[in-house]
């Protein structure tokens, strides 16, 4: 099979890292990229794309209006992804699109359905679920090694730039939320995929460090599972450590620990856990779903419960209240 065409729309920091991946997997050929269409924005995004040596496409509609492109990845701000998602769709395209997928559930599902009508493939760029620690570990947990798990933690702590204040980001209603709808999603969706959905859930959230956004740079969610499970999921921009991530899920015959290594027992038994590589193993991941008409390891349905989990922590930190799911 002829290699797929793909192009980018967006070329922010996060696509520095998609193309490198791209450069390691022989199923994509780069053809192109748009940017932002600010001066700024223009110079900036005709630098990249010499420096890639692939096209500079004026704007989105170029790309969706170019007959060879068969998929973008789309790494825009978030509120721009549903529109920009559904024109894809439009012109035939597959899609990959960074999270969060959507700033409204119901956007999500109307994706879901424009993707099953179309027979066009919509994969959320949900990269951490495509390391190799978190198949070894989903397949630990469902071996009952661990025997009956009582606690897990997804915890990802930074001290994030205040330059993050003059961005998009620090604004509610274009990034729907702070520390915990941007990066927190990644620990919210693989929560997910290694113990499902939560029963209920507490929040707290607070704004100690990036003070003029108006969302928050720390929040900590408290999650129980229909089993009785507890959990706690945590993430802070707003702290000066080292950037430090980890997922710890402990039960009564034995734990795991992923981190920079996946340890079962304290015993390292998988060494892949590296951000860079995730997007590789995704990049993977999203042609062997075109070409094989597979589902992603986190779907769209899954991208609509992370945010309907992430907006009720919301609601539970501003009511003061447990919220059921």
């Amino acid at each position: 099979m002829d290699k797929l065409k793909i192009a980018f729309i967006g070329t922010g920091w996060i696509s520095d890292w998609y193309h490198k991946a791209l450069s390691r997997c022989n199923t994509f050929e780069i053809v192109g990229a748009a940017g932002n269409p600010s001066p700024e924005g223009r110079e900036h995004h005709r630098k990249k794309c010499n420096a890639w040596n692939i096209k500079a496409y004026t704007s989105m509609e170029q790309i969706l209006q170019d007959q060879e492109v068969d998929a973008v990845a789309i790494l825009s701000p978030t509120h721009l992804h549903y529109e920009q998602t559904m024109a894809a769709l439009g012109a035939g395209k597959h899609v990959l699109v960074e999270k969060p997928v959507s700033l409204s559930r119901e956007e999500i599902d109307i994706l879901e359905a424009e993707s099953k009508k179309t027979g066009l493939l919509i994969f959320p760029g949900h990269n951490f679920v495509y390391r190799p620690v978190i198949w070894r570990a989903k397949s630990i947990i469902k071996s009952g090694k661990l025997g009956v798990i009582s606690y897990a933690s997804f915890r990802s702590v930074k001290l994030l730039d205040k330059s993050i204040s003059e961005g998009w980001r620090k604004s509610r209603k274009l990034a729907g939320g702070g520390a915990m709808m941007d990066s927190g999603t990644h620990l919210v969706y693989q929560s997910l995929f290694l113990l499902g959905k939560p029963q209920k859930l507490s929040s707290f959230i607070a704004r100690k460090h990036c003070t003029q956004m108006d969302c928050e740079d720390i929040c900590q969610i408290s999650v129980c599972y229909p089993d009785g499970l507890i959990g706690q999921i945590t993430q802070s921009w707003a702290s000066a450590d080292s950037e430090s991530s980890e997922i710890r899920i402990q039960g009564d015959k034995g734990s795991i620990v992923i981190s920079d290594s996946l340890y079962l027992n304290g015993k390292e038994i998988e060494k892949d856990a590296s951000y860079g590589d995730s997007f590789y193993h995704t990049i993977c991941a999203f042609a062997e779903a075109i070409k094989s008409s597979v589902d992603p390891l986190s779907t769209l349905a899954d991208a609509g419960t992370t945010l309907e989990i992430v907006y009720k922590a919301y609601e539970s930190a501003e009511k003061g209240k447990v919220i059921v799911l």
